[in-house]
């Protein structure tokens, strides 16, 4: 499973737009600010999502999360990770699952516990990405991918690893 840190990849400003030379696509808008990802990116994004493969992690809100549109639209994951762990959505949804399981065995939310639960009940192991910005994070056993310019070659390189695990 794909653990995705939204906050510090995928995502850039209409500044760093401009000097992108594939197409790109709007994903978010608040207020005057606005935020792109390219279309292969969005696209390959959109895929994984499809198959179960990622899920997106931010220091966001529930109310800011909802201005993704990629998220809310064209790619709704299973799963999302808000408040740098401290909820979790269940499509679209806050998971009340999780939330009894924290209270079952007295625990406060936070990344560590939402990744444990998420292990108990999809049996996943982890890759995170951009390795950089999980570096002091996560403890859980998991493998990393350094950032990549081409962000969309590496979703499409996920993708097919999935791929391959789940044929062979």
């Amino acid at each position: 499973m794909l653990l995705i840190d939204i906050d510090h990849s995928l995502l850039f400003d209409e500044t760093a737009m401009k000097t992108i030379a594939v197409p790109t696509l709007l994903v978010e808008r608040v207020g005057e600010e606005k935020r792109f990802m390219t279309m292969r990116t969005h696209l390959r994004l959109k895929r994984l999502v499809e198959k179960n493969g990622l899920i997106p992690f931010t220091s966001r809100t529930f109310e800011g999360f909802r201005h993704l549109e990629l998220f809310q639209i064209d790619a709704k994951p299973k799963w999302s990770i808000l408040e740098s762990g401290r909820t979790l959505l269940k499509d679209g949804k806050p998971d009340k699952r999780y939330a009894n399981w924290l209270r079952q065995y007295e625990e406060n939310p936070s990344l560590e516990t939402v990744l444990r639960y998420l292990e108990e009940v999809e049996q996943f192991d982890w890759t995170v990405y951009p390795a950089e910005a999980w570096e002091k994070r996560i403890t859980r056993p998991h493998q990393t991918i350094l950032r990549q310019e081409d962000e969309a070659t590496m979703l499409d390189d996920v993708f097919k690893q999935m791929n391959d695990l789940q044929q062979g």
